[in-house]
């Protein structure tokens, strides 16, 4: 009976249509006669430069849909009456603008009244807490890239919104998500100068958004306009510190060090200008890092070292050479085409390129730096949106997307190049310090390609009633292969065999399948938003039968899994300025890929090579196909005032209880030999308070700023998936957390400031954040009171100052820039030594007798447990606007 429910429920909602996140905006407002009060019907309602308009009905209401998020000019026009414009009616994603006209009699023909609307400060139709940034103010905040207007939002610590892992927030650009299937992480980071407006939900969310627990980031990026804009910009730095203890050759400056050249065009396509537009950036950066090595020895070398240093052997070709050990490039391109079929059809191309390459530091190579990875990957997608416009009350988008990414990890991308030489020269120096000869041996690959249909279908179903119904469909290829190269008895390279544990390959094409329905009901002042959401999820996957000989045991197809979502969320005027809101919410996502099909023919190694762990996974790891989609219900409360015209406070509580993490759990097979397998047994809850102030820069000359504080509680039984293995290979093996201790990334305290100002021509820009310190685990041979994360980390705080100076040529404009990041370059801890609770120090170190290349000290300075010291850039960009 319940499972027929179900079906017929589902079914319902597929034949309906279906709904995607919302890339649009709404006006609406009633017209009225400015002498009687009485409203008027049949007045015409045009967006001005759009083909966006309505007529009021017979109580004088109106509603427009469908609008792009952006500032536009609003007419309301009617025989008889002074036409009336208002100007810089701001629309924003999944809001509604009102805005309403007093109409008088026209006494000369032709005349117009101009007023400059007047935006409510308080925005009374959100029901949860979300931060919306429009391309104004990213022009006033001087930031860069998307990832620093997201942590710049309340409640957000390096990509965890609200206490989440990280990996539980949907990116989602012009209605098409864009996550990694992989790993979960975001694929594109959208350039600042592409986005019109960015929506950042930390909160609860509607039920057209899926696959996320924590958060929703929703861009949408600028169309092309019926004239023509562009902008060259570049600049050039380096990082300059006074801590050369600490950074090796940050004393040298290269003002080449770090470069960017940007490049974006818009405007509409010659001899098809009313129809078709475009709007396209591309750009090249690079950067050389702040973390150096020397390259004293080459992989091919070999040493040996003894507790009497007399007796080293040491074998050095190196050319003494200073190397960036964490370098980073990047080459992107991104675009969009609009094109009007007609005053109801409209079509959307975008498209997405980045080549991007990297390498990590690790201290173990710092003088051997060509013994270690490099990474690189290589990023497409291409989306296609048609928006259909029925009557002026309904309209139907449908997208279709198909992405594809390749990663590889390799020190050579040749697994027989002929400058690999055996694992002996790394592990057998008899060395505890850094590496004197030898490299990684590890080759990683991976790709998917992911295809997306969706679609949506929204209607003003009444006045007060705002109805969506929808399905999404998505499919996946995942392949991966990857392998530790290792020597034969006859000094051969080889890779082992597709059966060793340290060969694995697969493909999969896991399919999502979601379905759902949106109301939002706009009751006089009052607004519910209220929603459904199905979501099913078929892995394509296998399991074994049984567990004590996974590798022979019989493998049978992993079940599917379905999950109902409920939706809720209310806001309530208390004052003409001041609004409650309330919102509750379940949430799911299913677990990243890697997790379900690691280790993808169930083997477990009984005697382990030399070497390090596997990319991605550690030894005798076992992935899942039936993982269950991890469950957040999270639930929120908050009010909104404003102090004056332009002050506001916002302040909310909030709470989510999380289940169904994904967690390890240890076996062993009839042969003795250990494994873990991902299950759903990890849990945790977070809880805390907001405080935000935010005032709006209004003229020049003038200050705007924003604060936020946020206390917050974030415990779970285990940070990591994969503590339980990491716990049980640790020397002497450590008891798995049962109880609820603090997160890894458990900030108690977190305050974020931004301030903005025009002083003299001056735009200047100043971001700081200060946060208390995030837990460690307190360890030492002689120190028996251990305490998962029961210690914290030094507090970090950083300051970020921007500042440009416009100087204007008739429609062009020259724009020198300075950017200094870390202003203070302050030596904020990222990781710390447990036995000291620094980064600074190792106690450690006096129990141990140090063998190996340089001294005892040295090794334990680790540049890669500090932030990025203070990087200074110079810059300028050149740009013209025809409207201007």
């Amino acid at each position: 009976m319940r499972r027929s429910l179900r079906i017929a429920i589902l079914a319902l909602i597929l034949r309906c249509s279906i709904l995607s996140a919302g890339t649009s905006g709404k006006i609406a407002g009633q017209v009225i006669d400015g002498e009687t009060g009485e409203p008027l019907i049949g007045v015409n309602i045009i967006v001005e430069g759009t083909s966006y308009g309505a007529a009021t009905n017979a109580d004088g209401y109106y509603t427009i849909l469908n609008i792009m998020p952006g500032t536009y000019s609003v007419r309301a026009s009617m025989i008889g009456y002074q036409a009336m414009i208002q100007q810089n009616v701001q629309v924003m994603i999944d809001l509604t603008t009102p805005l309403d006209f007093e109409l008088t009699t026209e006494v000369l023909a032709g005349q117009e009244v101009v007023v400059i609307a007047k935006m409510p400060t308080v925005k009374k139709d959100v029901t949860s807490t979300s931060f919306r940034v429009s391309s104004d103010e990213i022009e006033q905040l001087q930031v860069q890239t998307l990832s620093d207007i997201v942590n710049l939002q309340a409640g957000v610590v390096e990509g965890h919104f609200r206490g989440g892992r990280a990996g539980e927030v949907m990116y989602i650009v012009d209605g098409i998500p864009m996550n990694d299937a992989y790993s979960g992480e975001n694929l594109f980071d959208v350039e600042s100068d592409m986005i019109q407006e960015v929506e950042i939900i930390s909160g609860t969310f509607n039920a057209e958004y899926g696959q996320a627990m924590s958060g929703i980031v929703n861009i949408v990026t600028k169309e092309g306009q019926q004239y023509y804009s562009g902008k060259l910009s570049l600049f050039s730095g380096d990082y300059v510190s006074s801590h050369t203890k600490t950074f090796m050759y940050i004393d040298h400056i290269n003002p080449l060090s770090v470069s960017n050249l940007q490049m974006s065009l818009s405007g509409p396509l010659p001899f098809m200008k009313e129809r078709i537009s475009f709007s396209i950036l591309g750009r090249i950066y690079r950067n050389e890092g702040w973390q150096y090595g020397r390259r004293i020895f080459r992989p091919q070398d070999f040493s040996t070292f003894s507790d009497k240093p007399e007796e080293n052997v040491i074998q050095s070709t190196g050319d003494s050479a200073y190397v960036p050990m964490n370098p980073s490039e990047m080459k992107t391109l991104q675009g969009k085409i609009s094109m009007k079929l007609s005053q109801r059809d409209k079509i959307n191309y975008t498209f997405f390129y980045e080549d991007e390459y990297h390498r990590d530091f690790d201290r173990l190579f710092k003088y051997n730096p060509d013994g270690n990875y490099h990474h690189e990957s290589n990023s497409y997608q291409n989306g296609l949106q048609y928006t259909r416009m029925f009557g002026k009350s309904t309209f139907l988008t449908a997208n279709a997307s198909e992405s594809f990414t390749e990663y590889g990890q390799y020190v050579y991308k040749d697994p027989y190049d002929p400058r690999y030489v055996p694992i002996e020269h790394l592990t057998q120096n008899n060395s505890n310090g850094f590496s004197t000869g030898g490299m990684r041996m590890w080759h990683h690959f991976r790709n998917n390609r992911t295809r997306i249909l969706k679609a949506d279908l929204r209607s003003q179903f009444t006045q007060h009633q705002t109805l969506g119904l929808g399905v999404s469909y998505k499919q996946c290829r995942l392949w991966l292969h990857e392998y530790q190269l290792y020597f034969d008895e006859n000094d051969e390279i080889r890779i082992p065999s597709d059966s060793s544990w340290y060969n694995n390959s697969y493909t999969r094409e896991p399919v999502e399948i979601a379905a759902y329905i949106q109301d939002k009901l706009e009751l006089g002042e009052m607004i519910i938003n209220i929603g459904l959401r199905l979501d099913y999820f078929d892995p394509n996957g296998e399991v074994p039968e049984y567990f004590y000989d996974t590798q022979e045991a019989p493998k049978r197809k992993a079940k599917t899994s379905h999950q109902w979502s409920p939706r809720f969320g209310i806001a309530y005027p208390i004052s003409d300025q001041g609004v409650i809101h309330f919102s509750y919410g379940h949430f799911f996502q299913v677990p990243n890929y890697e997790h379900l099909y690691i280790n993808p023919d169930f083997e477990v190694n009984l005697i382990q090579l030399k070497g390090d762990q596997p990319p991605r996974g550690r030894y005798n790891i076992m992935g899942n196909a039936e993982l269950k989609p991890e469950k957040t219900v999270s639930y929120e409360i908050g009010i909104k005032q404003a102090i004056t015209s332009n002050l506001t406070i916002d302040i909310t509580g909030y709470n989510k209880d999380i289940r169904d993490l994904i967690g390890q759990i240890t076996m062993q097979n009839i042969y003795g030999g250990k494994f873990w397998r991902f299950i759903n047994r990890d849990y945790a809850n977070v809880k805390g308070i907001t405080v935000a102030l935010e005032m709006l820069e209004q003229q020049p000359g003038s200050v705007g700023f924003s604060v936020d504080y946020t206390y917050q509680s974030a415990t779970g039984n285990a940070s990591d998936p994969m503590d339980e293995s990491k716990n049980q290979e640790s020397d002497p093996p450590i008891q798995s957390e049962k109880k609820r201790r603090p997160l890894d990334w458990d900030q108690t305290h977190s305050l974020n400031m931004a301030m903005t100002t025009t002083q003299m021509g001056f735009h200047i820009s100043l971001i700081g954040k200060i946060g208390s310190g995030t837990p460690y685990t307190r360890e030492s041979p002689y120190y028996n009171n251990r305490i998962l994360n029961g210690e914290r980390k030094p507090m970090t705080m950083t300051f970020d100052l921007n500042v440009t100076k416009d100087f204007y040529f008739n429609t062009w404009i020259i724009s020198p820039f300075m950017k200094i990041t870390n202003l203070l370059d302050r030596k904020n801890n990222r990781e710390v030594y447990a036995s000291s609770g620094t980064a600074d120090y190792n106690y450690d170190m006096i129990f141990e007798t140090y063998r190996g290349y340089k001294t005892q000290e040295e090794w334990y300075i680790q540049p890669n447990f500090y932030d990025e010291p203070r990087k200074v850039i110079i810059g300028c960009s050149l740009s013209f606007d025809q409207k201007r």
